[in-house]
């Protein structure tokens, strides 16, 4: 799920290995803790869900990326 959301981003170049690997992690181990177990994604619609959790939180993990290296210019 989080593999399908980060594809895209990282073959458009919107995100580099490192920060693929670290998102990846990141919100794989977030969505192992919150579905707690397979039978949560046993029909259809709440897999569906959860892929839309996944991309979500993908959406989230590369913004707060991009936030963090964004430097702050002092004023002269």
């Amino acid at each position: 799920m989080v593999k399908a959301a980060l594809k895209p981003l990282y073959q458009k170049q919107e995100v580099n290995k490192d920060e693929y690997t670290d998102i990846n992690r990141d919100v794989s181990r977030l969505l192992y803790d919150k579905v707690g177990d397979a039978g949560g994604l046993a029909d259809q619609t709440n897999r569906d869900w959860w892929q839309k959790v996944a991309s979500d939180e993908v959406e989230s993990a590369v913004k707060a990326l991009r936030a963090a290296q964004v430097v702050p210019t002092v004023a002269s």
